[in-house]
C-alpha cells in the first residue's frame, strides 16, 4: 500500500492568497509548499527573479523588496497587480522524498508527475475572483509548460473562461525561476514586465 501526505500551500490560509486591493492584472504561478522556505509574498524567495527584475527595471536597490511585503505591497497597488498559484494542496505519494517539493530548487517537473503527486487546483476561486474584481488581463510564469493532459485541459478550460468574460490571457510570460540566469532570459523578462507589469518609474517608487 503506498501512503500519502497532503501538502498545503504556505499561503493558503493568508489574507492575500488571492489579491483583497484593486487590480487590473492576474499573475499567475503554480505553487509554495507550506514545508519549503518561509516567504511574504509569491516569489518571495531571495533567487527567484520576478521581484528582483521589478527593482532593476525601476532603478530600485538590491533586495529592496526582499522579505518586505509592504514594499510590494505599494508597488503592487501603484502598478494594479497582484499575484496567486493555480495549485492548493499537493498530495504526495511516499515514493518521492518529500525534499523534491520542499526544497532542491522548488522545480514544477515533480508536481506534474501524475503518479507521483495529485493536485488539488484553485482555478474556480480564481475564476470567481476575475469576474467579481474587474480583471482585464491574466499573465502565468510556468513558461512553456504544456503537459500532463490534466495540466493542458485546465489551463485551455480556463482561458476559454478568460475569453468568454472578456480578460486577455497572456502567453510568452518568461518564467522567474532562479535557475534561468542566462542573459538574453533576464533581457526578455524585463522587457515582458516593462510592458505588462509597471507603469512609469516615477510612480513606483
Amino acid at each position: 500500500m503506498i501512503n500519502e501526505t497532503i501538502i498545503e500551500h504556505q499561503f493558503v490560509s493568508s489574507n492575500f492568497f488571492l489579491p483583497t486591493w484593486e487590480i487590473k492584472t492576474l499573475v499567475l504561478g503554480t505553487f509554495n509548499p507550506s514545508c519549503g522556505e518561509k516567504t511574504d509574498y509569491f516569489y518571495g524567495r531571495c533567487q527567484n527573479n520576478f521581484w528582483r527584475t521589478l527593482e532593476e527595471i525601476h532603478d530600485l536597490d538590491y533586495m529592496w523588496f526582499q522579505n518586505n511585503f509592504e514594499r510590494k505591497l505599494k508597488f503592487m497597488k501603484l502598478n494594479e497587480f497582484g499575484c496567486a498559484d493555480i495549485i492548493k494542496y499537493v498530495l504526495k505519494s511516499d515514493e518521492i522524498d518529500i525534499k523534491e517539493i520542499c526544497g532542491s530548487g522548488y522545480s514544477d517537473q515533480i508536481l506534474f508527475t501524475t503518479k507521483k503527486c495529485k493536485l488539488t487546483y484553485h482555478f474556480d476561486n480564481i475564476k470567481t475572483f476575475i469576474l467579481h474584481n474587474n480583471v482585464k488581463k491574466v499573465i502565468h510564469t510556468w513558461g512553456k509548460r504544456n503537459s500532463p493532459t490534466n495540466f493542458k485541459n485546465q489551463i485551455n478550460e480556463f482561458k476559454t473562461y478568460c475569453s468568454q468574460n472578456s480578460v486577455e490571457f497572456i502567453e510568452g510570460c518568461p518564467s522567474p525561476s532562479g535557475r534561468l540566469r542566462g542573459k538574453e532570459h533576464k533581457e526578455n523578462l524585463m522587457n515582458f514586465y516593462k510592458v505588462h507589469l509597471t507603469k512609469p518609474a516615477h510612480n513606483n517608487v
